[in-house]
Order: C-alpha cells, then sequence, then structure tokens
C-alpha cells in the first residue's frame, strides 16, 4: 500500500468507551482486468479504495472487525469467483485485520426471490464460504454485551441450513435475554418501513422472514441493528432499536441518486464519493457512540492525521442548525435493475449529517409536528442527543398554549417568530408569560423591507440586531431567549463581542444566527470558524448556523453546511472540528 505507514486517528476529545468495534462493509475487491473496457471506470480503482479503507480499519486501532459481506465483485456462478474470494481474504490479512464476517449475496448468493438477478444461495456456496471462514451465523461477547450475527441470504429458503438458523438464533437470543444485543446482517431488513414489499425489491428481507425477524429485535430489545447491501447510509428506529444500514467503501449504488435535487453524482449516481466510509461504534456504559469516519473514495493513504469528533449525544455544546428543508425528505427510486418494483426511500443524510457534526439543536417549522413520520424523525433526532426547536409563526399567538401543550412529550423549546417590533405589547406579551410557564421560549423578529446590495427587491429579515435590543428594556415581560441575526457584512467576531459587552435586565441569553450566503466556501468556513470562537462570549448562548443544505434554485444562491447530494463542503468539517 503506497502512502504514509500510519495515520494517527486522534480520539483524545471522546468520552472513554469500554471498547471499540468498526463495522466495514461492502469492499468488492475487484480482480485487476488490466485495459479491457469496463461498465464503470471507477471499478478500476475499487480495489484500491477497499485496501485503502482497510488499511484505515487496522489504524483506528478499534477492539474488533465486522465485515458486513460482498467481499468480492464477483459472484458464485462466475468463473473467477473463488480465486477473488482468496485474493479479497489476503488483502484484509495484509492490512492484519482478522473481521468477523458476515455473508453478503456476492459471496454465497442472492436473497430467495424469483426475480433477483444472480442464482439463490446453495449448499454448495455456503460450504464454501464456512470452509473459508467459519459459519455464517455465530456469536460472541465483549463485557457483557452480546454479539449476533446472521446470513440474510438464506432467509425464506428451503435450505435446511435456513432452519438450523433459526433454531440457533432464537435458543441464542433467549440465552443472552439480561445482556445488551448487537444484531448483524447483510441484506436490509427494510428500507421504508416493515410493511414494504419483497418480491422484487433487490434491497430487503422478504415475508415472512421479515416479519419474524422484526417481532424478535422488539421483543428482546436489541440495542443496535447493522445491515449493508444498498451502499448508501440509512438510519432508522425499530422501538428502542437503532438501526443502522452501512454505506460501502468501494462504490455507491446508482439508483439512490434520485433522492436528491440536482444533477445525477458521476457515472449515474454509482461514484458519489462522498458518502463512502465505515462505522466505528465506541461502546460506553450507558450507550454507544456510532462515529462516521469518511474514506472518500481514497486509493493512498491519506497525508494527514484524523480528529475523530464527538457525535450529538457526548457533547455539551452551543451549535445549533436551521432546517429549511425537512429533516428527511422522502422519494421513491423508479423501476430500475436490480429491484422490479419502484422502491420508496427516505433521505436521511440531513440526520445523520447532524449527528456526525455534534450538533446540539435545530429550529425547524412547527407545522411539521403536523406530518406524523417528520414528528417521527425529530423525534430520532432527540433521542440521539439533539434538542428540537420549534418556530412558530401565526396570525393568532393566543393559539399557542394549546400547541405547546400539545406536543410537550416532544418539544420543550419554542421559537415565536413575530412581525412586528412593536408586537410585545399587550395581549402578546400575556401569552409569552403564559407560555413560559410550560416551555423554554425564544423571540425572533420578521422584518420586511431590508435593502440588500446587489438585489433589485427588498428581502425580508429573520432576527435582531443588536441596536434594536434596547427597546425590548422598555416591555411588559422577561424574554428567556431572542434570536440575533449576523448580516453578511459584519464580522461574526466583532458583532458577537459588541454584544457581550452590553448587559440586558430582561433578556436571559441571546442567541446568534448565522445565515451563509456566497457560494465561496473558503469565506463560510472563515465566518463560521469566527462564530463559533466568539460565541463563547456569550454564556449559554446557542449559534444557529443556515443552510444546511446548498440553496442553488432560488433568488438567493448560497452554499450551506451539504451540497446538494448532501455531502459536506469545507465548512462543515470546520464546524465539525471546532464544535469538538
Amino acid at each position: 500500500m503506497e502512502g504514509r505507514k500510519r495515520i494517527i486517528f486522534d480520539k483524545t476529545h471522546l468520552p472513554p468507551a469500554q471498547f471499540e468495534c468498526v463495522v466495514i462493509a461492502d469492499t468488492h475487491y475487484m480482480i485487476d482486468v488490466g485495459d479491457r473496457p469496463l461498465e464503470f471506470e471507477s471499478r478500476r480503482v475499487q480495489t484500491q479504495r477497499a485496501g485503502t479503507a482497510l488499511q484505515q480499519v487496522a489504524d483506528i486501532g478499534a477492539d474488533f472487525v465486522i465485515h458486513m459481506g460482498d467481499l468480492v465483485q464477483e459472484y458464485p456462478e462466475t468463473p473467477d469467483f473463488k480465486r477473488a474470494m482468496l485474493e479479497a481474504r489476503d488483502q484484509i490479512h495484509a492490512c492484519n485485520i482478522s473481521p468477523h464476517y458476515v455473508a453478503g449475496n456476492h459471496d454465497i448468493g442472492d436473497k430467495t426471490d424469483p426475480t433477483m438477478p444472480t442464482h439463490w444461495a446453495t449448499a454448495e456456496s455456503l460450504a464454501f464460504f464456512h470452509g473459508l471462514f467459519g459459519p455464517s451465523w455465530y456469536s460472541f461477547d465483549r463485557d457483557l454485551c452480546h454479539f449476533i450475527v446472521l446470513n440474510s441470504q438464506i432467509f425464506n429458503s428451503k435450505l435446511s441450513e435456513a432452519d438450523d438458523q433459526w433454531e440457533w438464533f432464537e435458543s441464542d437470543l433467549a440465552a443472552h435475554q439480561n445482556q445488551r444485543l448487537f444484531l448483524f446482517f447483510h441484506l436490509p431488513l427494510y428500507l421504508w418501513d416493515n410493511d414494504e414489499p419483497g418480491l422484487g425489491h433487490y434491497d430487503n428481507i422478504s415475508p415472512p422472514d421479515r416479519d419474524r425477524l422484526f417481532a424478535l429485535i422488539k421483543k428482546y430489545g436489541i440495542e443496535l441493528l447493522f445491515t449493508a447491501h444498498v451502499h448508501y447510509p440509512f438510519y432508522d428506529k425499530i422501538g428502542k432499536t437503532r438501526y443502522f444500514i452501512t454505506p460501502s467503501v468501494s462504490f455507491t449504488r446508482p439508483g439512490f441518486g434520485h433522492l436528491y435535487a440536482s444533477a445525477p453524482p458521476p457515472e449515474q449516481g454509482r461514484d458519489d464519493t462522498g458518502k463512502l466510509g465505515f462505522y466505528l461504534l465506541r461502546i460506553r456504559a450507558d450507550h454507544t457512540d456510532i462515529h462516521f469516519i469518511r474514506t472518500k473514495g481514497e486509493t493512498k493513504r491519506p497525508a494527514r492525521d484524523r480528529l475523530v469528533t464527538c457525535t450529538s449525544a457526548t457533547l455539551s455544546s452551543p451549535i445549533g442548525l436551521t432546517l429549511r428543508h425537512p429533516i428527511t425528505p422522502i422519494a421513491e427510486v423508479p423501476i430500475a435493475y436490480p429491484s422490479v418494483i419502484r422502491q420508496k426511500v427516505r433521505n436521511d443524510q440531513h440526520l445523520l449529517a447532524c449527528i456526525e457534526l455534534g450538533a446540539k439543536f435545530v429550529r425547524f417549522p412547527w407545522r411539521d409536528l403536523r406530518d406524523p413520520f417528520q414528528r417521527t424523525r425529530l423525534e430520532m433526532l432527540r433521542t440521539e442527543g439533539i434538542t428540537p426547536i420549534a418556530t412558530f409563526l401565526e396570525p393568532r399567538i393566543t393559539s399557542l398554549p394549546e400547541h405547546i401543550k400539545a406536543n410537550l412529550d416532544l418539544i420543550q423549546n419554542w421559537e415565536i417568530q413575530i412581525s412586528n417590533l412593536a408586537q410585545l405589547s399587550g395581549e402578546v406579551c400575556e401569552t409569552l408569560n403564559q407560555c413560559a410557564k410550560l416551555a423554554e421560549l425564544s423571540i425572533c423578529p420578521i422584518i420586511p423591507n431590508e435593502s440588500v446590495h446587489g438585489k433589485q427587491h427588498l428581502r425580508t429579515r429573520m432576527g435582531y440586531h443588536f441596536d434594536e435590543l434596547e427597546s425590548l428594556q422598555n416591555a411588559d415581560i422577561h424574554l428567556q431567549r431572542v434570536i440575533c441575526r449576523v448580516s453578511p457584512n459584519e464580522s461574526p467576531w466583532t458583532y458577537i463581542q459588541s454584544l457581550s459587552e452590553r448587559k440586558y435586565s430582561n433578556i436571559g441569553h441571546i442567541d446568534i444566527s448565522l445565515e451563509l450566503d456566497t457560494q465561496n466556501d473558503n469565506t463560510n468556513a472563515r465566518r463560521i470558524a469566527e462564530a463559533t470562537f466568539a460565541i463563547v462570549r456569550l454564556p449559554g448562548a446557542r449559534l444557529f448556523v443556515d443552510p444546511l443544505t446548498d440553496f442553488d434554485r432560488t433568488m438567493d444562491v448560497t452554499h450551506g453546511l451539504l451540497d446538494t447530494l448532501c455531502n459536506p463542503r469545507p465548512p462543515f468539517h470546520t464546524l465539525r472540528c471546532l464544535n469538538t
């Protein structure tokens, strides 16, 4: 392997862990084809990408590794399959890694479905895999945790091994039900939900075995479920079980490019390198932290060391995000190879990016709470350590108390958006005083008719200027929080410094809204760095960065922390590292 001998993964800022585990998937070792024409040019570098990722897995120094399957690009019917499997195993061993192996469809065959593009798993393919790597269903212990590996390719199969696996699995669960349980298999249990069709769907386990698995996961309170296969990251919850689908380190699957309001990623969506990577699991006494280590398709070891940053659950941070898009957009992958039905899917990239960044707060329009699906996703954010803050803009503020009471199970923080600076009087103050006994409130004014350089039309500002805060001194109310906006032509450092030198007797905390307004990532990163350093001058304040994702088809075009493919831009990593 060319490049540096070893990368240092700096974990000094992370809380202590009992032990660590790496989960890597879909390495797809490919035999060198020389100059032969290929359907996708990125296939020429798959093996190098996998090798570089495996070297990083070794460098990170986890206690053990789980490989989620699909070791090779070949599959059991191809003439070079056995050679590829042996070479893939040698590549892994050359990196000084001895993983726990999960069987994938490229390793033993497809699921039992007459529409699948390759042959089903057979007794012969199972025997070959077992001879190389040992049993494809097994379990092991680490401290008080119990790890279970299953073979998803033989669910719903008539093979005798399928019955053997079920009998063993149910017995193993019952015997270890008092331990923390972690479950791993290759095929996703589902992509959208447990009721989606299985026949013709390339990316899930079909009923009835899916239903049987689902019931056991809920019955035994599995702590973590990991699957793979789709080469894209997804996240869901099954009761209290956190359910992660692991991306590949080698390439992405083309169909999932339909998730984005953008041009397709390179190679018809197959080479979206920003999504490639593996997971580092850090098991602590009361929680498991999931860190996404991005490999980005690199074919040589990076020239710099890596800071492993904290996730939201382990940070006490002022950093928040403003959600102009829903936290989880929805799309349908059209009927396209290798599936023969449409696939309803979520875009979980926003949600996963919030966790990776270590964000502690998100602002979102309160009406998302009326959408059962989006409400569920906001609940998931909260369980991952992120506080959702509902922004409220309605003609009658007197309706606010009933909305707060109706959502107390999820939302304890509300931002009241007021369309007139003079509104803080009379009935408004009375309502706010009443609501302040129910939840924490922030006040954010909406000010129209603002002149902006280079724009024909006047714009609407959201947030106070600090010179407007003086007018609040006369309001007959104590304001728990107010939102101030740093305009694009102001230095965040100077602005926040000026605020820190002023005292307001009836304002508890001043939060900052930092709106990015340029397509220059260096400028955005600099402004984020200034604001992040400066915000500590305002104890208890929050810093909201906006937008999370690019705006590329509006009157006000700007880059966000993520591009339109939901891949991080440089300011994302600036904020992620400074946040830790």
